[in-house]
């Protein structure tokens, strides 16, 4: 799954266990109506070996009544919670807490005194009504209710168990699809943040851009307007083309800016000298598409524009260990002196704000951003993420 990317072809609530692991369950609780048959099946084999092992050969022996016994009781138990406890938990499940626990608990009771009646006729028919008269002298009573009192609690039991079963997978997987719509809708919706923090190009750089434009046709300069037209072009095709969830390379990056410099060095001419000092080795590192932009226009916009001559852009980008190291600092003179105060601007910081927050949706706590004012002038912003390359 990319970051792209949100869907997967496959579904079910073990998306983070082992491969094979979670192959296997995932395929087992995709679909309820499968998952609850294979359980049902092997929990009732499983009584089955279970009631062999030690009630019907406690009772009668290793014999082949004994075996029918245990067939008979687990095939009453398999037929009780199949046709009767199912539908009758599935339609309490939709009720109110008071009368789900009601008609849970009356059902539940009931069907342990059916269960109780069915297995005392299998009892006779296997084994002769004898040990019924036995169990009325013992209580005093001839009545055949009366008479499986004594067995009620043991099939109340196990239908109780079966019923915690049924309500605590019902209610895991519930949650389990809440938590993972609950996921997906905070996946796009952070999906949707860094779309919007990334396409919030500022309106002022194509107004002075076509502005810019707009003079040098005034003058009857074609040719430079031309270029200005070509540069424009192309920064705009890069900047719609580049996926804001997906990473480019720094020298894709780096080209990129070399672009939109390329405009505001046509307007500001002498007044704009731009240095680039980037590494060899991190012109392979994965950045966010057009990371460094907010800053750089941010230096051109309340820096260069203000200075008549002698701007300069340094933009520089290392390696260090697991980390890359990225600035943007200009010579500006009216740099704050508290630069974390333009961060709480709504004018001058957005396009920090955009740089920062798009590094916390990418990176959360697995970056740095930093902005500091330069001495004798100037302000520096920068930040240090993952070094990633695509191998």
């Amino acid at each position: 799954m990319t970051s792209a990317n949100i869907s997967t072809t496959e579904t079910g609530p073990f998306l983070a266990a082992p491969g094979r692991t979670r192959h296997w369950m995932n395929w087992l609780f995709a679909d309820k109506g499968r998952m609850f048959w294979i359980l049902q099946i092997a929990g009732w084999l499983g009584f089955f070996m279970l009631h062999v092992l030690s009630v019907s050969t406690f009772v009668a022996g290793r014999s082949s009544d004994a075996l029918l016994y245990s067939v008979a009781s687990s095939l009453i138990g398999f037929l009780t919670t199949s046709i009767l406890a199912r539908p009758v938990y599935r339609f309490a499940r939709r009720q109110g807490p008071v009368l789900l626990l009601f008609i849970a608990l009356s059902s539940t009771i009931l069907m342990a005194f059916a269960m109780s009646a069915m297995k005392a006729q299998t009892f006779g028919i296997l084994f002769g009504n004898a040990w019924m008269g036995m169990r009325g002298e013992a209580i005093g009573t001839s009545n055949f209710l009366l008479l499986l009192i004594p067995d009620v609690p043991v099939n109340l039991f196990l239908l109780g168990s079966w019923a915690g079963f049924y309500f605590g997978i019902n209610y895991y997987l519930n949650l389990r699809n809440e938590t993972e719509r609950a996921i997906l809708s905070a996946r796009l919706a952070d999906q949707a943040q860094l779309k919007m923090l990334r396409y919030q190009l500022n309106p002022h750089f194509l107004f002075n851009t076509l502005n810019a434009i707009s003079t040098l046709v005034l003058e009857q300069d074609g040719k430079h307007a031309n270029k200005m037209l070509s540069q424009l072009s192309s920064f705009l095709r890069y900047s719609l083309d580049s996926d804001p969830l997906q990473k480019t390379s720094l020298a894709e990056e780096i080209h990129a800016l070399e672009l939109y410099l390329e405009i505001e060095k046509t307007r500001f001419a002498d007044r704009l000298k731009v240095t680039f000092d980037i590494d060899d080795e991190a012109r392979g590192a994965r950045v966010p598409s057009l990371i460094l932009q907010p800053a750089i226009e941010n230096a051109i916009k309340y820096a260069i524009a203000k200075m008549e001559t002698g701007g300069e852009i340094t933009i520089v980008a290392k390696r260090k260990g697991a980390k890359l190291y990225m600035q943007v600092c200009d010579n500006g003179p009216y740099a704050p002196d508290n630069p974390s105060a333009l961060m709480r601007k709504t004018t001058a910081g957005v396009g920090l704000l955009n740089m920062r927050d798009r590094l916390a949706h990418l990176y959360q706590d697995n970056c740095r951003f930093k902005i500091s004012k330069l001495e004798p002038q100037g302000l520096c912003v920068s930040l240090t993420i993952p070094f990633e390359t695509r191998g």
